[in-house]
């Protein structure tokens, strides 16, 4: 998975628009990041990636980037 392709998988989570996404945005301000958005991002993850997000850098991530960082991309 490319990084635009993980931005639309994390905009479709957040249901938001994925056109335009540069990954500096706001987790918050891209769409409603709650915790079952949390859930659906770690679930993501898991079956799109095979990787464990690790709780203490997802809490910490502010950016889609940084999202991104945490998956190796």
């Amino acid at each position: 998975m490319d990084k635009p392709a993980f931005f639309a998988a994390v905009a479709e989570i957040l249901e938001a628009d994925p056109s335009g996404l540069t990954g500096e945005e706001q987790i918050n301000d891209v769409g409603n990041w709650d915790s079952l958005s949390v859930i659906s991002f770690v679930a993501m993850v898991d079956s799109d990636l095979g990787q464990i997000v690790d709780g203490e850098k997802l809490k910490d991530a502010k950016t889609l980037n940084d999202l991104a960082a945490l998956v190796g991309l």
